[in-house]
């Protein structure tokens, strides 16, 4: 279509030029139209470094951000600088004559999101201007601006006397692709139009003037010229990549303007992170899933549709701050690998303009559906949006299906719905803090009165607490209901001092009936937060949440990224309480183990595992605590600085505690201790801990699990024993190293794996009372084999791990589940890992 353009431009100039031949007479030729001259340019061509030349003074910028921070990637021709929304931009000064009468300013911008508007400090009316050209000097508005709002709209900005002139467009910019975009000034004929790709987007009139300009402005590439913070963030600068921006010496006809976009045809802009940014940073996880950069917190949305997972998450692409809120997408065949997408959802005028807040994602006769928070300056309100395969770009219906809370006045805000399925009716519960009476948590209760869920009846509040009886505290969030068939669930995260917490009970339509006034700990010591829920492909109930930094905002800044989210576990219900384990797919993170047996330590003993070190590994381990009373690790443990972060059973007390108090010797790293009671029913502790650079993440017993997070000033740290008052002794230890797990590499898609073959082992007799024999195929060498016994409920009984060699193909179980018990009459399955295959079979209790 750019190539037609321009011929026809050509066809119009020739025709214009009359042939010696032609006998009408010569018109009087038109004035010579002014020829546009770039007065500045800059093409970003520069190949690195933290500076950048503008093409017609020479004069030097400098891009904003630490040494050797600076990215370019592909642009529309040569390179292109990119933005990172805090840093990325570039200031400074050139000496051109700025036009008092006619001027242009053009280039092309990709955004990979759009910018902050700050939701408690700018006014509903004031726009974010993240410019990709601004020379305003901020004290009388002198200058000209261009660059996108938080909307995604092209927006100019002008002085003209003693008038500020703002223009700004009803269409959005689209995300992740390269657009043309100019503002056109006539001060001597009181005109002015935005354009995009080509075409006039917008127009508008004012009185006649001269332009006003500030010679000594500092230019602004890629930022607001104005100083916008939150945290010590700048939040409004743009997130994406820009390139070819000039200012010109009049304003363009649309023949020029059209001219210049036809220039270039590229291709879309590889805004993925790239490896480099994050190469030496030795705290960020690698296995554990996260978003490339920037701010995340709740996870929410877990679903499994056409042999995908999905996953969604708060975002906020423009820095590791909590602000201007995206939904975030990741997709995985296995839930240990994840690849992050462009994200679903993001704020838009109307009732979701300041941002999208959490939520839930359900499935309904396969389609999916989800459901979140929109957020605006004074309330928020609960919207739907829909998608179709392979579900990458979801549309969201254009009014709020729950405009509001009951009342305003009664409740503390109103947010995070989550839907759920009750005798063939759909149910929406929605967090609050109540606000009659004593201040409390509540859930307001909604159900569908349509098939496309647009229309909802209130019912009540479907819980309240008592912040008094149930330590629940004054607001809920984030909650969770999951029906385990004898009972059920409600899950809530309370506010303040965050934490997750949950009780049984039944759903009766109307209310849910608890079975004990106190609540329950999801963790066993608080840190996990905000778990989203899911089936998987097996049916395991299976839950991703998150694991937060703990760090200063300094130090989120340094870092680039904010948070963490935890591997996939296993959820089943046993006599009334959640037990967590990991989801049996971790077990592909396993490479190479270290061994150890029987080994006696104390607390003289030092470097009990004979140098071992990692900063990516899972330890498994069974511990008998003999005399000790104080039994654990020491991770993280560096000789040299003292550092080291202890995880252990205090038997004295009965209480699991990490001890961070010498976990770093780095500033704005959390430093404080975290232990909680809980009677371990036995001595012996079979530990499952997994570290993953700052991340830990422990299990214990097949049903406990905790996690925190530990910053050491350096990598590849000591793994040791620890123990206080006496000897423990750790009968089987194995420490895996761990590679891969997380999200694909940020700058280069992993490639497709192949479709995973799912091996069946013969089990035979089957079905028995006891002595099964599990018997594998192709078994050409030594190799390790990995699994859990099943019950139909999903609750593994019993461990497995073993060797199977050309000799001897065959496992057995003899039916005694890892507590001791027999396993009584029913249905169970194994499910594990033989070297790199996965396998599950079959298992019939008579």
């Amino acid at each position: 279509m750019k190539k037609y353009i321009t011929i026809i431009l050509f066809g119009v100039m020739f025709i214009g030029c009359k042939s010696q031949n032609d006998p009408s007479p010569t018109p009087t030729p038109p004035p010579n139209p002014t020829v546009a001259t770039a007065l500045l340019s800059f093409n970003f061509n520069e190949s690195s470094g933290q500076s950048l030349s503008e093409n017609k003074t020479n004069a030097n910028f400098t891009i904003d951000g630490p040494s050797g921070s600076a990215e370019r990637i592909i642009g529309v021709e040569g390179n292109a600088l990119r933005v990172n929304g805090f840093y990325g931009w570039a200031t400074g000064n050139a000496s051109t004559t700025y036009p008092t009468a006619k001027v242009c300013v053009s280039g092309w911008i990709a955004p990979s999101a759009f910018p902050v508007q700050r939701k408690d400090l700018d006014l509903i009316t004031e726009n974010t201007n993240a410019a990709l050209f601004s020379n305003v000097n901020t004290s009388n508005s002198s200058g000209v601006a261009l660059g996108i709002n938080h909307h995604g709209r092209v927006i100019g900005q002008f002085k003209l006397g003693t008038s500020v002139i703002q223009i700004l467009s009803d269409q959005e910019v689209p995300l992740k692709k390269w657009s043309f975009i100019a503002l056109n000034i006539n001060a001597s004929s009181g005109t002015a139009a935005l354009y995009l790709n080509g075409s006039q987007i917008k127009s508008t009139t004012f009185e006649i003037g001269t332009l006003l300009w500030d010679n000594n402005a500092t230019i602004y590439i890629g930022k607001e010229s104005k100083t916008k913070t939150i945290a010590g963030f700048d939040t409004n600068g743009l997130t994406g990549a820009i390139d070819q921006v000039t200012l010109w010496n009049k304003d363009l006809t649309d023949a020029e303007i059209v001219a210049q976009y036809a220039k270039f045809s590229p291709s879309d802009p590889d805004l993925k992170i790239p490896t480099t940014r994050f190469a030496n940073d030795i705290h960020r996880p690698k296995y554990h899933l996260m978003p490339s950069s920037a701010w995340t917190n709740e996870s929410h949305g877990l679903i499994f549709i056409d042999n995908k997972y999905h996953i969604f998450s708060q975002r906020n692409f423009n820095g590791p701050y909590l602000e201007h809120i995206n939904w975030g997408h990741y997709v995985s065949a296995d839930l240990i690998n994840w690849e992050e997408k462009t994200q679903v959802l993001w704020p838009q005028p109307g009732f979701d303009e300041v941002g999208i807040w959490s939520g839930h994602a359900i499935i309904s006769k396969g389609q999916p559906y989800i459901f979140y928070t929109g957020v605006n300056k004074s309330k928020a309100a609960i919207g739907l949006a829909t998608s179709s395969p392979p579900y990458d770009t979801w549309t969201k219906n254009p009014t709020a299906i729950i405009p509001n809370a009951p009342s305003s006045s009664a409740n503390a805000d109103f947010r995070d719905p989550f839907i759920f399925l009750d005798n063939s009716q759909w149910y929406m519960m929605i967090g609050t803090g109540m606000r009659s009476g004593t201040p409390r948590g509540g859930l307001y209760l909604y159900k569908s009165t349509s098939t496309d869920f647009k229309q909802w009846s209130l019912q009540g509040t479907m819980l309240e607490g008592n912040p008094a009886v149930d330590g629940t505290g004054d607001f809920w969030e984030m909650p969770v209901y999951y029906n385990f068939g004898a009972k059920a669930i409600v899950l809530i995260n309370k506010l303040p001092n965050a934490n997750a917490l949950y009780w049984t009970g039944n759903f009766n339509g109307s209310q849910f009936v608890r079975d004990n006034a106190i609540p329950e700990r999801l963790d066993v010591i608080n840190q996990l937060l905000s778990p989203s829920i899911h089936p998987d492909a097996n049916g395991n109930l299976t839950a991703i949440g998150i694991i937060p930094d703990g760090v200063t905002s300094e130090k989120q800044k340094e870092q680039g990224w904010a948070h963490v989210f935890s591997l996939p576990r296993v959820w089943t219900l046993v006599n009334g309480k959640i037990k967590q384990v990991p989801h049996p797919n971790v077990l592909n993170l396993r490479g190479a183990s270290k061994n150890f047996t029987n080994v006696v330590f104390d607390q003289n003993t030092s470097n009990a595992l004979n140098n071992a070190t990692g900063s990516q590994y899972e330890i498994v381990a069974t511990i008998n605590p003999g005399t000790a009373t104080k039994v654990g690790f020491s991770l993280n443990k560096n000789t040299a600085t003292g550092e080291q972060t202890l995880i252990y059973y205090d038997y004295a007390t009965s209480s699991f505690v990490v001890d961070r108090s010498k976990s770093s010797i780095l500033t704005g790293v959390p430093l404080s201790n975290q232990s909680t009671n809980y009677v371990v029913p036995s001595g012996i502790i079979n530990w499952r801990i997994f570290v993953d650079a700052s991340v830990i993440e422990v299990f214990v017993n097949e049903e406990l699990a905790f996690a925190t997070r530990s910053f050491p000033s350096t990598a590849n740290n000591l793994i040791d024993l620890y123990a206080q008052g006496g000897a423990a002794t750790a009968t089987d230890l194995k420490i895996y190293s761990i590679q891969g797990g997380g999200v694909a590499s940020v700058s280069k898609k992993r490639p497709e794996k192949k479709s995973e073959i799912i091996l069946h082992p013969i089990v035979f007799p089957n079905p028995s009372t006891d002595n099964f024999n599990i018997k594998f195929n192709n078994i050409t060498e030594t190799t390790p084999v990995y699994g859990y016994i099943f019950d139909i409920t999903g609750f593994p009984v019993k461990r497995i791990e073993a060797a199977v060699d050309v000799e001897n193909t065959i496992l057995h179980w003899n039916g005694i589940m890892d507590n001791g018990a027999k396993a009584i009459r029913g249905v169970y399955v194994i499910k594990g890992l033989l070297k790199n295959e996965l396998f599950d079979a079959k298992i019939i209790v008579e």
